[in-house]
């Protein structure tokens, strides 16, 4: 059962390609701060979850990396480990999706105890087991809502997480997409309406107006930056720096 491999606190770390080739700060936080609860991590072999091949209608290519990624995760699972992901859209991709495409004891073993970051480390909170002893950051935050979160019903999973760091004020909490969708708003012939899309959540961050703008998904990190010249971070990056890391 997934609440008995979370007792042996051991994770499976999949970082996905962004935080691999894009944003390695906040693939290094996560180690740390797993670290820093007792968690032993590990970083297995791992290939693109196959999403931004699906999305182009490569469904060979994707559930070629289906295969890799089940074999690699689902042996350790079976060892007693939860796999965690940074990213929302892989962690979605693997949780939901995996199953769908190919139905197997393996794929289900791994979406049962796949977890995002912030939504594993309210759960050793729960538990009692997650070091609070947090350095105040007195800052204010603005926190978008990546979608992918949202279809996960764990939505305000990195909110609550951010709240138990002393001195940090959620100043306020985007719900409205932000137009990339994935590799969508990179074609040409979506741009403008990508960017029409993003229009409202580039003003919700100019009228906030926080000290800085936290997010869980990439994508959405790049839109913002690219939009409006200000830089969002990754939740995991505050929670280290919280701890000193």
């Amino acid at each position: 059962m997934a609440s008995d491999r979370l007792t042996k606190k051991k994770v499976a770390y999949y970082h996905g390609c962004f935080a691999d080739y894009y944003y390695p700060e906040a693939g290094k936080a996560t180690v740390k701060v797993l670290k820093k609860n007792g968690v032993k991590v590990v970083v297995p072999d791992q290939v693109c979850c196959g999403l931004p091949m699906m999305a182009k209608g490569n469904l060979k290519g994707a559930l070629k990396n289906l295969e890799s990624n089940t074999l690699a995760l689902g042996k350790l699972v079976s060892e007693g480990y939860v796999v965690v992901a940074t990213c929302p859209s892989c962690g979605l991709f693997i949780k939901r999706d995996y199953p769908a495409l190919k139905s197997s004891d393996k794929t289900r073993l791994v979406s049962e105890n796949i977890y995002h970051i912030s939504e594993y480390l309210l759960k050793l909170h729960e538990r009692g087991e997650l070091d609070t002893g947090f350095k105040p950051i007195p800052q204010t935050i603005f926190y978008h809502t990546p979608c992918h979160l949202k279809v996960q019903e764990i939505s305000d999973a990195s909110v609550r997480l951010l709240q138990l760091i002393p001195g940090i004020s959620v100043k306020y909490v985007s719900k409205v997409c932000c137009g990339l969708s994935g590799s969508y708003g990179y074609d040409k012939d979506n741009y403008r309406r990508s960017q029409e899309i993003a229009s409202e959540l580039y003003r919700e961050i100019k009228e906030v107006n926080a000290d800085r703008i936290v997010d869980d998904c990439g994508g959405c990190e790049l839109q913002i930056e690219a939009g409006t010249g200000k830089k969002a971070e990754h939740p995991i990056i505050l929670v280290a720096e919280a701890y000193n890391l």
